[in-house]
């Protein structure tokens, strides 16, 4: 009964790997970016304003390229063109280096733009064009 047991941990372990990896890749796209050579899409999944005045973006990177694909969060900008204000995020995923042929979720949370503020534009700067108007959802 014991073997049993251990051989189902594992198991169990894989299902639920594979069921939050199609619920990130379930998720739909507010707004997306190509890379220059249109081999990695960066598609923005969230960006909610969550507690402590902060605002979190959350998006997924799909690397069809051959080589890794990295991206240094801290370059990431929010920008307010109604408000005139960047903001710049405070803390991020660990890291965001995707593979060849693989999909990654990271996210960036931000200080969080005046209450009325409803969209924001995305930057990467990581040979991403621009994404505008990125709403703004409540927590």
């Amino acid at each position: 009964m014991k073997n049993t047991k251990l051989k189902l941990i594992p198991a169990i372990g894989l299902c639920a790997a594979m069921l939050a990896a199609s619920a990130v890749n379930a998720a739909p796209s507010i707004g997306s970016a190509i890379s220059a050579d249109g081999k990695t899409r960066v598609d923005v999944v969230s960006l909610k304003r969550t507690e402590g005045d902060t605002v979190t973006l959350r998006f997924e990177v799909t690397n069809g390229g051959h080589d890794t694909f990295s991206m240094t969060l801290g370059n990431a900008k929010l920008i307010d063109m109604v408000g005139r204000r960047i903001y710049s995020p405070g803390l991020t995923s660990s890291g965001c280096s995707t593979p060849s042929g693989e999909h990654l979720a990271c996210y960036a949370v931000f200080g969080a733009p005046p209450a009325g503020t409803q969209k924001m534009s995305v930057q990467f700067y990581e040979k991403l064009d621009m994404i505008s108007g990125v709403p703004i959802s409540e927590q």
